[in-house]
Parts: structure tokens; sequence; C-alpha cells
């Protein structure tokens, strides 16, 4: 397979899979709001302490990895063609899709590290 088609294929593939992601959470807000709407109507008083549970329980962290791969993912576009200029051998093109999972993979253990030093400032250690 010619690099050009596999470059399009994992594009392709990555792209359904974020469409697929955000489908999937549309369908559960929408769920969610026919819930509380039905609850609204038949006793008000119960749908506050869902509303306040409902909107206690998201925190919105999956947005910031999907933010911070598609930063990675950028940079590895940016530099994967730096390296690998005008070179016919096939080591360069290793090292240049090499940077792809080395900087998603960096990514996200540095967010990690910041969301849990985070979580210790928070508890006071």
């Amino acid at each position: 397979m010619p690099v050009t088609e596999m470059v399009v294929t994992v594009a392709i593939a990555a792209a359904g899979l974020f469409l697929l992601i955000a489908l999937l959470r549309l369908f559960a807000t929408l769920s969610e709001h026919k819930t509380i709407r039905k609850a609204v109507q038949s006793n008000p008083k119960l749908a506050e302490s869902m509303i306040e549970k409902g909107g206690a329980s998201r925190d919105g962290s999956g947005d910031e990895r999907v933010a911070i791969i598609l930063v990675a993912i950028g940079l590895a576009m940016i530099g994967a063609p730096l390296i690998a200029v005008d070179d016919p051998g096939m080591v360069r093109f290793a090292i240049g899709a090499s940077l792809f999972p080395l900087l998603v993979g960096a990514a996200l253990w540095l967010w990690s590290r910041a969301a849990e030093r985070a979580r210790q400032r928070e508890r006071g250690e």
C-alpha cells in the first residue's frame, strides 16, 4: 500500500471515530434532556435535584484530552515531513512516522501528570 493511501485511510478512520464519539455524546445529551423535561413536568422538586446531580458529574475532561491529541497529531504531521525531506531511504520515514505515537503519548502523559499534581494541590499535599 502506498504511503499516501495509508495516510488517507488513517485520516478517514480517525475522522469516523471522532464523528462516532460526537454522535454518541449527542444522543446521550438528548436522552438526558428528555428525562429532565419529563421530570420537570411531573415533579419540579425532583427535577431540581436531578439537574444539580447531572451538572456536578460533568467535568469536561474528555474535551481537553481530545484537544491535546489533536495538537500532538498536528505536531507529528509537521515534524514528519521535516525529518523525511528528499530522502529515498525508509529510515527517515520510520523516524517521521514514530513522531505520531511519541507526541500523542507524551501529551497524554503530561496531561495526566498535570491532573495528578492539581489533585494533590487540592488535597493540600
